[in-house]
């Protein structure tokens, strides 16, 4: 959440708030008019104004980079299982003919027999294999899903609560500038800019769990890659036996196989 993390930077809108009420001109305490004209509380209608247009902004820009990284996921898984599909059908096709030259070679009905039995255990590991990778990679991308929603539920949360913080802090002091005298314009203005505050260091403490996503997709990632290195070797193993048992069946001959 880059963009979040931005609001609370020097120079932010919680900081550029902060600095702005704090700019304001102090109060005396012998001044005979009501709070709401300190410059204080002039101000505060035009400052809580921009912390709110600013938190609008950028809701909508996080909800337009989650529309775009939805986006590129989709598009990339896509284009992935399109590629893995192209493949899979070359390599079908490139085998079956290696199975149509096995059984040319083949001149007795037990060398027949051994190479129809090859087909189907080299058909079988293919599918096994596959099917394995399959399987991880759906959990991968189901686990990916899973994080992201979790993690942005978290952050809209959070966001919602900074955003309701910030509006509370307005509205007492707005509260307080109408009913109080300008001597308390600065006891006023104090609690607002300490209410800012606790908002945005507690809206800063919510991003440090931002960074555990990108440490849950690496976890994923490597179970993913663990299922598949699990498959590869089931697929080694089960290929080198049946080339074993071809080539036994074709005795002497079996050796140019």
């Amino acid at each position: 959440m880059k963009r979040i993390s931005n609001l609370l930077k020097p120079g932010g809108l919680l900081a550029a708030a902060v600095v702005s009420v704090g700019m304001l001109a102090p109060v005396t305490a012998n001044a005979a008019a009501a709070a709401s004209s300190a410059p204080f509380c002039t101000a505060l209608p035009t400052v809580t104004g921009k912390v709110k247009t600013d938190i609008n902004n950028l809701e909508a820009k996080v909800t337009q980079a989650r529309t775009a990284a939805d986006t590129k996921r989709t598009s990339d898984r896509t284009k992935e299982d399109q590629e893995i599909q192209a493949n899979r059908t070359k390599w079908d096709a490139q085998r079956q003919a290696n199975f149509t030259k096995l059984m040319a070679k083949a001149t007795t009905d037990a060398e027949k027999a051994a190479v129809t039995t090859y087909q189907i255990s080299i058909t079988t590991a293919v599918t096994t294999r596959r099917a394995a990778y399959d399987a991880a990679r759906t959990a991968f991308r189901s686990g990916v899903d899973s994080a992201v929603s979790a993690r942005r539920t978290t952050v809209e949360g959070q966001m919602t609560a900074f955003s309701n913080a910030t509006d509370a802090a307005a509205a007492t002091a707005s509260t307080s500038c109408a009913s109080g005298s300008l001597a308390d314009a600065a006891t006023i203005r104090t609690a607002y800019v300490a209410s800012m505050k606790t908002a945005r260091t507690t809206f800063k403490a919510g991003r440090a769990d931002d960074a555990k996503v990108a440490t849950t997709i690496k976890d994923l990632v490597t179970t993913r890659n663990d299922a598949f290195k699990t498959a590869d070797t089931a697929f080694t193993t089960a290929t080198a036996a049946a080339r074993t048992t071809l080539k036994a069946a074709f005795g002497k001959a079996g050796s140019s196989i």
